[in-house]
C-alpha cells in the first residue's frame, strides 16, 4: 500500500484538468472556455501565496469537472463508471488494514 499526493505543481497541473477534460469529451467547448478562465484565475491566485483563497478557487474549477459528491466517471480510469463514491473503489480493505490496533 502506498499513500501519496500527486498534486506536486498546482500551478502547472490545475490547468491541465482543462485540457485533459476536453481532449477526452468529459466536458463540452463552452464549459472548457469558461474553465480555461477559472484556472488563470486560480493560478493567478496561487501567484499571490493566498493558500486557502487559491485552493477554493482551483478546487471549484475541479469540482465542474468531477461533478458534486459522486464523480461524473472514475477519476482514475475516465472510461470506467465510479463504483464505489467518492474515489470510485471499495477501500475497505486498506481502511480496515489502517484501524487494527497494532498497525
Amino acid at each position: 500500500m502506498a499513500i501519496g499526493n500527486g498534486l506536486v505543481d498546482p500551478y502547472a497541473q490545475y490547468p491541465a484538468y482543462d485540457t485533459f477534460a476536453l481532449e477526452n469529451n468529459l466536458i463540452g467547448k463552452t464549459e472548457g472556455v469558461v474553465l480555461k478562465g477559472a484556472f488563470a484565475a486560480c493560478q493567478a491566485l496561487i501567484k499571490t501565496g493566498l493558500w486557502p483563497v487559491a485552493l477554493e478557487e482551483c478546487q471549484m474549477s475541479v469540482t465542474a469537472i468531477l461533478g458534486v459528491g459522486t464523480p461524473k466517471f472514475n477519476v482514475y480510469d475516465i472510461r470506467e463508471p465510479c463504483a464505489h463514491p467518492p474515489l470510485c473503489y471499495d477501500m475497505s480493505p486498506a481502511d480496515n488494514l489502517l484501524l487494527q490496533a497494532d498497525i
